[in-house]
C-alpha cells in the first residue's frame, strides 16, 4: 500500500513567497517536489484580476 502523494512546495515567480494560499498558473516539475505559481496578491497588483478575483478578460498567464 502506498502512502499519500506529498503537495509540491510552491514559489511565486514575482515575489517569492512560499506556499501562498491562492494562486495563479502552477509550474510544477514532475520529478522534484518543487514549483512555481504567481499568487494572487501579485497579480492584484499587476491589475490582472476583476472584482470577484477572477482573470480580467485577455490575460492569460
Amino acid at each position: 500500500m502506498s502512502g499519500p502523494t506529498p503537495l509540491s512546495v510552491m514559489s511565486c515567480r514575482k515575489c517569492g513567497r512560499l506556499n501562498p494560499w491562492a494562486y495563479f498558473a502552477p509550474v510544477i516539475d514532475p520529478y522534484l517536489p518543487i514549483g512555481t505559481c504567481i499568487c494572487l496578491s501579485c497579480a492584484e497588483a499587476r491589475g490582472w484580476l476583476d472584482r470577484d478575483g477572477n482573470l480580467k478578460p485577455g490575460i492569460t498567464l
